[in-house]
């Protein structure tokens, strides 16, 4: 009897996608048969009329094709393979948000595939693809990156880099894949595989030709970059240190690790290909209008109070909804906790933030234990008096 395969593994053996099978199937130009569920199945020969026999290391083996595109000359039948190569021609092509290996969003034709998976801010129209883009984007004055844009490309051009690089961040488990091309997530994340040597302050000759760029895609206005998977180092970064010790003489344990070098402060990625995250100017729960830190104490409660009062404490006065947010399970969505706090290279400046008004309503009891404690570590500190002094601020209100 005649194996028949799923739309799934004969995408798979063909090197195409399942939405190009049904076409196929609908144009006749390959033959299938239904199951009782109405589901479409393909024989093994039409598979191996298009590719050649199959074998059996490759039946019974997980097979992974060569990244080609499949095609039916219109005059003989014959197949014709060609090597998929992002170029100025296929950038023209039709493209796909990805999280992980789900399709989320048909980018060319603004439509929702998955809304679990999907940006909130997108999700909630807050933001179009285009503006959501832009929230993930290195500035221009994280100089590490356009040193990196400039080896790689020759010029600043983030939209080309974004398709030639399919969009791979070191935060996230989104990424942009031309619907023509076989690839995995697995197979091209930056969590799991080396990048090309990305970062060279020596000028060495330029090799790159296709492959995720992280540190195009590291948010925020410092120089900053991804020594590897689990490290993003924040160039001549010190003082920022503090306010994560503080943290940890406090006991609060939603912060991310850090620890100093010579070249600035490292902090530990607090993401994986299972949990990535989500700001809270990504979530689509603020719009410009919003007191953004207000919703935050509403959804993480003592967990952005906490976050706000160390702010108060070390004088960080430049908080804004892309620097806190989400955890989000990378298979279902689901959102988990809130982030660990990071981003505190504005600190000692001078002056400090004002809790939200809803912090103290909830949370004044807190707030006060916070400060107590503060006030009992602070000498073990090089600003330990500005946060005594700023301590005991907030305990007289």
């Amino acid at each position: 009897m005649e194996k028949h395969y799923t739309l799934l593994k004969a995408a798979e053996l063909l090197g195409v996608t399942t939405q190009t099978l049904r076409n196929w199937d609908n144009a006749g130009k390959i033959r299938t048969v239904r199951t009782p569920g109405n589901q479409r199945r393909i024989p093994e020969s039409e598979i191996a009329r298009i590719t050649g026999p199959i074998t059996s290391s490759i039946t019974e083996t997980k097979h992974k094709p060569q990244r080609t595109i499949v095609e039916i000359s219109r005059d003989s039948g014959t197949t014709i393979k060609t090597p998929v190569i992002i170029s100025k021609e296929k950038e023209k092509e039709k493209y796909i948000l990805m999280c992980k290996d789900t399709e989320v969003y048909d980018i060319e034709n603004s439509q929702i595939l998955n809304e679990s998976l999907l940006p909130g801010c997108i999700l909630n129209k807050t933001m179009d693809f285009k503006q959501w883009m832009e929230t993930r984007y290195s500035t221009d004055t994280n100089f590490s990156a356009q040193h990196l844009m400039q080896r790689a490309f020759g010029k600043f051009d983030i939209e080309h880099a974004a398709y030639k690089t399919c969009a791979f961040s070191l935060s996230d488990c989104y990424w942009i894949k031309n619907i023509n091309d076989y690839m995995l997530f697995n197979e091209i994340t930056p969590y799991i595989n080396k990048e090309w040597d990305s970062i060279d302050a020596y000028g060495k000759q330029n090799n790159y030709t296709s492959g995720p760029l992280s540190n195009l895609f590291v948010s925020g206005r410092l120089d900053k970059r991804w020594t590897d998977a689990k490290s993003l180092l924040k160039i001549n970064s010190f003082n920022e240190i503090e306010a994560y010790n503080l943290c940890l003489a406090l006991g609060l344990e939603n912060a991310a690790q850090a620890h100093l070098t010579n070249e600035g402060a490292i902090i530990k990625n607090f993401t994986n290909p299972d949990v990535f995250y989500e700001s809270m100017e990504q979530s689509g729960m603020v719009t410009n209008d919003d007191d953004s830190r207000s919703i935050a104490v509403e959804y993480f409660r003592e967990d952005a109070t906490a976050l706000f009062v160390i702010d108060y404490l070390t004088e960080n006065n430049d908080r804004h909804p892309d620097d806190y947010g989400f955890l989000r399970d990378g298979a279902t969505g689901e959102h988990l906790q809130m982030a660990p706090y990071y981003n505190f290279d504005r600190i000692w400046s001078g002056h400090a933030t004002a809790l939200p008004d809803i912090a103290w309503r909830e949370n004044k009891e807190y707030i006060h234990d916070l400060c107590t404690a503060a006030i009992s570590v602070a000498s073990e500190f090089e600003y330990g008096t500005i946060i005594e002094r700023r301590a005991g601020e907030l305990l007289r209100i």
